[in-house]
């Protein structure tokens, strides 16, 4: 999986995790599955994370990092991916596939603007949230709060009608199970 990087969060990562070898190009449904955009913003004098999946908008809030938490980036966005479907109340088998086709995080610093403009509404409504419920985020849940921010219309450039991150991650799942199982009955065959 690709975490496309902004500069910021970028500079953060140890040189031993900028270093890994990026994967082979993937096409179709993989393709779609694998690219992620991330940004590192400072909340309440926290450093936090977040991630924008580049299809679906789906997206991963991860707060409260500490130098050491950089370096073990991929535990912590699998950990909050996974909890945050179980949060979606997506059916087990999607989240099996989520885990099942999971793949350690590549980093980049290649960038979407319609992703990054994304991300950028996020972060202000992560800050407003928090503001104005007067709430610490060393408080919250980064599972529930992700959901929540996965929950909410999301306008995409080039679409005339506005997505639900939530629902689309659940269509990708089913698809990339889909396609899962029917490159497994073409081996079987073999």
């Amino acid at each position: 999986m690709i975490l496309h990087c902004t500069k910021k969060l970028y500079a953060k990562l140890p040189k031993k995790v900028k270093a890994t070898e990026q994967p082979a190009s993937a096409i179709g449904i993989q393709a779609q599955w694998l690219n992620w955009h991330a940004n590192l913003i400072t909340i309440q004098r926290r450093q936090c994370v977040i991630a924008v999946h580049d299809t679906t908008r789906f997206t991963l809030f991860i707060p409260c990092l500490t130098k050491k938490d950089f370096a073990n980036l991929d535990w912590h966005f699998n950990d909050v991916f996974i909890n945050t479907l179980l949060k979606s109340d997506l059916p087990p088998e999607l989240v099996n596939a989520a885990a099942t086709n999971y793949q350690p995080l590549t980093f980049d610093t290649n960038c979407n603007r319609s992703v990054q403009g994304t991300m950028n509404q996020v972060a202000q409504e992560i800050d407003y949230g928090l503001y104005y419920k007067n709430t610490s985020v060393a408080d919250i849940s980064p599972y529930r709060y992700s959901a929540d921010l996965s929950h909410r219309p999301c306008g995409v450039k080039g679409q005339k009608d506005y997505i639900w991150p939530d629902r689309e991650m659940r269509n990708l799942l089913s698809r990339l199970t889909a396609s899962s199982e029917k490159n497994y009955q073409g081996l079987m065959l073999h």
